[in-house]
């Protein structure tokens, strides 16, 4: 199995405003909930899946352009808006899109003497993406 470097090969952006520049960090995750319906009379558990939660947790060094893309949206809970990041090996590209249904969650600066300013953020995602393969 080929593997493939993450740098040049992944891009993203949030309410149509490209971050890439501003991003060294990108975790793109599908989380399935196991509800437990076990009963007495089952033998063993039983389990049954609800829908995916989709989060995509990104950070990198800050930037006062990248704090009025996200800042204005993290201080307003329930601002959605459309988030797409793309995954690439070069020959094939996987984009993920959520249209209006991204909201920046745990935004968070961070700087300490003598270090860079660096930022974090969660942007919970409502729904299945769009995912297209170019």
């Amino acid at each position: 199995m080929a593997g493939y470097k993450a740098q040049g090969n992944v891009t993203c952006s949030y309410n149509s405003n490209a971050i890439t520049a501003y991003v060294n960090k990108t975790d793109l995750a599908a989380a399935l909930a196991q509800i437990d319906v076990t009963t007495l009379a089952d033998t063993g558990k039983a389990n049954i899946v609800d829908a995916s939660e989709w989060k995509f947790d990104i950070g990198g060094p800050w930037h006062p352009t990248l704090d009025g893309y996200l800042a204005p949206d993290a201080v307003t809970p329930g601002t959605k808006r459309t988030a797409v990041v793309t995954y690439s090996n070069g020959s094939s590209t996987v984009t993920y899109t959520w249209t209006s249904n991204a909201e920046v969650g745990n935004y968070q600066i961070s700087a300490a003497p003598g270090g860079a300013i660096t930022w974090t953020a969660t942007l919970t995602l409502s729904g299945a993406p769009t995912r297209t393969v170019a």
